[in-house]
């Protein structure tokens, strides 16, 4: 059942990641354009700041977080825990990801309610030109959501390590990354 559930999830983060890193270069681009018809043109392409701010900076921040779970890649302070065997760490590590899933399912709720709201309202950002924000609003819980419930699946499989003594998720280090 996880096994499923695991690879759902990873697509979800593999496929949010990929939008969040297509924001990365269309947000390049854009501010880029801006700079060259500023430099060239001296004018503005109207909405650049709506459109960066609003949709392509939120896509960077919050559509990654799963899949950044979902890799571990989370910073993580070991220096009280180094000495742990590696039951206890995935006893510590199971609670603290139901605790962490718990909490980030308040923040995904609210944000939810927050998008249902402003996609109600048809929110608007008045600049140069009004720029339809509302759509942005459901990055944050759709990141969050998937977050949320790869740590569940992260906390229940540690817990079934913690009982097991089987399988602990050892977290990545400094120099673990270099190989990715």
């Amino acid at each position: 059942m996880l096994g499923v559930t695991d690879k759902i999830l990873e697509w979800c983060a593999r496929a949010l990641i990929g939008i969040g890193s297509v924001a990365v270069v269309l947000m390049m681009v854009h501010v880029m354009a801006e700079v060259l018809v500023r430099y060239f043109l001296t004018a503005s392409i109207p909405g650049t700041e709506e459109i960066v701010s609003g949709y392509y900076m939120v896509a960077v921040v919050f559509l990654p977080l799963g899949y950044v779970q979902y890799e571990r890649g989370h910073v993580i302070i070991e220096l009280f825990t180094l000495k742990l065997s590696s039951r206890s760490k995935a006893w510590l590590d199971a609670c603290v990801l139901a605790v962490c899933a718990a909490a980030l399912s308040v923040f995904t709720y609210a944000g939810y309610v927050k998008a249902l709201r402003m996609t109600a309202r048809n929110e608007i950002w008045i600049g140069l030109i009004d720029v339809a924000i509302w759509p942005s609003r459901w990055m944050l819980p759709a990141g969050l959501l998937v977050m949320t419930l790869i740590m569940v699946v992260q906390s229940i499989q540690e817990f079934h390590s913690a009982i097991t003594g089987k399988g602990h998720h050892e977290p990545r280090h400094a120099e673990d990354v270099e190989s990715v």
